[in-house]
């Protein structure tokens, strides 16, 4: 393995945990989405495409629509990652479902008092199978990330949500007049901005519920309700 094809892969390093990202490599790891063939010496695979042609793809680009739409890595590169043995899709294709009580266990291990009572909120925000996200202090986030309890978010128009504004304004083409809505700001200037542009204050960090327990948002923040009642726990719901 050359120098020149590990770093084609390793430039994607700080993405591979974001939500849309695992979906992909879950998606990578199926018998659907087996090579066609593999080139081992250049680092190319060839995966079946639609009735004209198949994917042609490498460590940093793929020609079917995925990437070409987001410029991250696709399902076929995950794959192709994975049988030149730079990506372990095991932990992702295991097949086991969390279930509530094994969430619980580890959300009440990990986590302090104060900060299970945020993460009840989180799991009421997020509601089931990942319909929101949050931001977070990057200490806490990353500790939620290890633990597979919450993902980070890639999707642009999601991360843009989460700025004001006037710091959505700074995307704008110059010359380009602002909308009056939020929706149609983002949705003007999503397309041509970067993950890397969107920086958080403090370093913080949009999460949104790991997929392993996504299906269980609510059902999470009921039992940890139950299991730590206060008097303002009212307040998670109104945040």
């Amino acid at each position: 393995m050359t120098n020149a094809t590990l770093s084609s892969w390793s430039q994607w390093d700080e993405i591979h945990g974001f939500s849309d990202q695992i979906k992909r490599q879950k998606s990578a790891s199926e018998k659907k989405n087996t090579p066609v063939s593999i080139d081992h010496s250049n680092a190319t695979g060839t995966f079946k495409g639609s009735a004209e042609s198949n994917y042609v793809t490498t460590l940093s680009s793929c020609n079917c629509v995925d990437f070409s739409r987001r410029h991250l890595p696709c399902k076929h590169m995950y794959r192709l990652a994975h049988e030149l043995s730079l990506f372990n899709l095991g932990a992702v294709s295991s097949g086991h479902v969390v279930t509530r009580d094994e969430a619980i266990s580890k959300i009440t291990q990990i986590l302090s008092e104060d900060e299970i009572a945020t993460f009840a909120y989180f799991c009421y925000h997020c509601g089931n199978n990942q319909a929101s996200s949050e931001l977070f202090p990057s200490d806490f986030a990353n500790r939620l990330i290890k633990n597979r309890l919450a993902e980070e978010v890639s999707d642009i128009p999601t991360l843009l949500t989460h700025l004001r504004m006037n710091d959505i304004r700074k995307f704008l083409p110059t010359g380009v007049k602002s909308p009056m809505k939020k929706v149609d700001l983002i949705s003007l200037v999503a397309p041509n901005v970067a993950r890397k542009e969107i920086i958080f204050p403090d370093n913080m960090k949009c999460l949104t519920l790991h997929s392993d327990i996504a299906h269980l948002g609510h059902s999470i923040h009921r039992r940890l309700c139950a299991l730590y009642p206060k008097p303002e726990q009212e307040l998670w719901f109104d945040l």
